[in-house]
């Protein structure tokens, strides 16, 4: 089944550019400046008429500029989405069943096209074709058959919520999430963090959404590929790739009424068999303050000590010079939630993690987000290699300045970091009410890039970092981008759990980046 639904733009522009470190609003210019350029963003809201699904804490890849998504939490006929209830149980009253989403989206952000297919339904036509029922070949029937077992087992994949997942080329790879079990009827005690690990093809999975089933023997072998394991048993973490290895950064193992921190970045490889389609992961390093041993053993006291204890956090594409003083990708660890034995505090300085450098990761004390921007928001990077530079931004979510008793409240502030690549000398701005609206935004919503936005390739590898140089050959705005989904929050305070306080986002925003270069002074 496909809805079809024009797209119209409104432009609610604001423009900021980015040079101190003071708060402003913005009726007044922030700028990030080189010494030969200054950036500026503004954003765009798309009118109320564009009807993208309402979905936080989800998956999502995409393929030829449009979008797939899946899993996370929606709103349904009641406004059961947004900010879970942070007095209940953690099961059942602040996770409503209900309030998961089971279907799987494709969506153009261009024409507002989309199509849509429940988990239950695309299960339940896989089976029907292992059994012939429409005349398909044996070895079709074969297939569909070993495709529809791993699904059943694996449910879970596609119906959990805030998992980690990061797109290589055609492939989406997932980690984790958090819900109730698949197959069974949820409880207060039942709910849990997965160890599920999957490997979806995106164009496959995205052409039977649409309505495609007719996929070759080979096709649908390469479909999915599934597994487990326990060490990577994570929610509210994210996951980066940078070569050939995968890292699980920060998150947590919640299981109902307790939870331990990962404490630690997992570096790892996936391998699978082509012929059982069982995906499988080989953790090859822990990069943390606290031993494996400890991590393994004594996990509670690794808890109560390691700088790492972090969460629902913007984790954010970057680079750095390795022990050779070239050019490597890496990642880093900005704010996050939450210090051990703190109500509810949440950290503010930045972990750099440096697999190939002197040290696996340092920790920049200088950088300071002032309780701005510390939870899970959309984020990205651009490189400026005449300055060498980073130059991230973070749209909103959690973290307005002020703390309250449910933790900082929700905000519409851009926090901007400036991070020099020779000196590491950072700072850290922010630009209040950069969404144009009386609402909230930003919470486990994401950044979707588009192809104008240029990735940095280094040694003919292409990084998550965005290119000044060749995207920005003017100084024209360029439509870099998208932010999606996540929690609208009504009211500033995190305490806004129920319906009309919160709910999950269908907005969508363009995203529009410009390079000016700065006079010289005469």
């Amino acid at each position: 089944m496909k809805f079809i639904s024009s797209c119209l733009l409104t432009v609610l522009a604001l423009v900021c550019l980015f040079t101190s470190c003071q708060e402003k609003t913005n009726d007044s210019t922030v700028s990030a400046e080189s010494p030969a350029f200054t950036y500026s963003l503004s954003i765009e809201a798309v009118n109320d008429n564009y009807l993208a699904p309402a979905l936080q804490s989800f998956a999502h890849a995409t393929h030829n500029d449009e979008w797939l998504l899946f899993a996370g939490r929606t709103n349904g006929s009641d406004t059961l989405g947004g900010l879970h209830n942070l007095n209940a149980d953690y099961s059942l009253e602040s996770f409503p069943p209900k309030s998961f989403n089971p279907f799987i989206y494709t969506f153009s952000p261009t024409t507002g096209n989309q199509s849509f297919l429940n988990y239950g339904d695309m299960l339940s036509t896989i089976r029907s074709m292992a059994a012939g029922g429409n005349g398909e070949s044996e070895e079709i029937r074969k297939i569909c058959e070993k495709v529809g077992d791993l699904l059943t087992t694996h449910s879970a994949i596609f119906m959990c919520t805030n998992p980690q997942v990061v797109q290589s080329g055609d492939y989406l790879y997932l980690v984790g999430g958090y819900g109730p079990p698949a197959g069974q009827t949820p409880t207060a005690k039942n709910y849990s963090t997965f160890d599920e690990i999957a490997k979806i093809n995106v164009p496959l999975l995205m052409r039977i959404v649409n309505g495609e089933w007719n996929l070759t023997v080979q096709e649908w072998g390469d479909l999915f590929r599934f597994g487990n394991n326990p060490t990577l048993r994570a929610t509210g973490g994210e996951l980066k790739k940078i070569d050939d290895f995968f890292y699980l950064a920060a998150g947590h193992n919640f299981n109902n009424d307790e939870q331990v921190y990962l404490n630690s970045v997992y570096q790892f490889k996936f391998s699978e068999d082509v012929n059982s389609l069982v995906l499988s992961a080989t953790v090859t390093d822990t990069i943390s303050d606290i031993t494996p041993a400890e991590l393994l053993n004594n996990p509670k006291k690794a808890d109560s000590t390691s700088v790492f204890r972090r969460r629902d956090l913007p984790i954010v594409p970057s680079l750095y010079l390795d022990t050779q003083n070239k050019l490597a990708p890496n990642f880093a660890l900005f704010g996050g939630v939450f210090k051990y034995g703190e109500t509810l505090a949440a950290w503010n300085d930045a972990i750099y993690i440096t697999p190939d450098g002197a040290d696996k990761y340092f920790i920049d004390a200088g950088h300071d987000q002032m309780n701005c921007n510390i939870y899970s928001c959309p984020d990205f990077s651009i490189y400026d290699s005449q300055s060498m530079e980073l130059h991230t931004f973070l749209p909103g979510g959690i973290g307005n300045g002020k703390a309250d008793n449910d933790l900082s409240g929700f905000t519409n502030t851009l926090g901007y970091s400036k991070f020099n690549l020779t000196t590491k000398v950072s700072s850290f701005d922010t630009l209040t009410n950069f969404f144009p609206s009386t609402y909230f935004y930003g919470a486990e919503a994401v950044f979707i890039p588009t192809s104008n936005a240029n990735y940095l390739s280094i040694t003919n590898v292409k990084t998550d970092v965005i290119d000044a140089e060749s995207t920005f050959e003017s100084s024209d705005p360029v439509h870099i981008g998208y932010i999606y989904g996540g929690i609208e929050s009504y009211e500033t305070s995190p305490s806004t759990y129920g319906s009309g306080k919160s709910g999950a986002s269908n907005k969508v925003w363009k995203v529009l980046v410009s390079r000016t270069q700065v006079p010289e002074k005469k």
